[in-house]
């Protein structure tokens, strides 16, 4: 396979992820209704009990970002399952890691714009102290995140949907693979409105990403064709 024909197979699953996702809007959706649900409950919960806000702001914003985002990665790997679009896709005579690539990139996608909204209500319901100057600098480190939880995402929901107990299993398994992007985007965050030293968190935050990628590539046939 060349890489123009890599490239190919990496764009059509996106898209086809993407387009899906556009009709249904099921993953998006859900993930929202729990992210918000999230965030209201930390304003009546914490707003009231302390002054600063910051932490309980950023705190509210990545365990949004992490549940709201497994609860949408249970929902696309229930439908996935029901349709049989796995079985679908290993039909294709292509490399897997290419599948595995698009469906990266179109999770990434759905994790971002969760977690943009999650910014938003948590600037709304919170009074999160962060200016407009600040705003495009969070989203990216939430972009950065987005690619570390979706790479481990996408494997273990390939993982929990050959299992009989798919939509258990899947937030068993990947909340705890979050914790260093929980605590990363924390602290990247409190740089960002605080000020401070952003290379370790950072580093910390794309060693990651780039650790499960790669893990992703290499394993994502052999637990495709399990």
């Amino acid at each position: 396979m060349t890489a123009r024909e890599f490239l190919g197979v990496v764009y059509e699953v996106a898209r086809k992820d993407v387009l899906l996702e556009s009709r249904t809007k099921s993953t998006i959706n859900s993930s929202v209704v729990f992210a918000s649900l999230i965030v209201v409950v930390f304003s009546f919960a914490f707003v009231r009990r302390f002054e600063n806000l910051g932490g309980v702001g950023r705190g509210a914003l990545w365990i949004a970002f992490v549940f709201s985002g497994t609860v949408g990665m249970t929902r696309s790997a229930s439908v996935e399952e029901s349709d049989s679009a796995i079985e679908g896709l290993m039909l294709v005579p292509v490399d897997r890691s290419a599948i595995y690539v698009g469906k990266v990139l179109s999770t990434s996608l759905f994790v971002t714009v969760v977690g943009s909204l999650s910014l938003v209500l948590v600037t709304i319901f919170l009074d999160y102290p962060i200016g407009i100057a600040e705003s495009p600098l969070v989203i990216g480190v939430v972009v950065v995140a987005s690619l570390g939880f979706s790479s481990v995402g996408v494997l273990m929901s390939i993982l929990s949907s050959k299992s009989n107990l798919s939509e258990t299993v899947l937030p068993i398994l990947l909340i705890p693979l979050m914790i260093p992007v929980l605590l990363s985007g924390i602290e990247l965050t409190r740089v960002v409105t605080e000020g401070g030293s952003y290379a370790g968190w950072l580093r910390t935050l794309l060693v990651y990403d780039g650790i499960v990628f790669l893990a992703g590539l290499m394993t994502f046939g052999y637990v495709l064709e399990e």
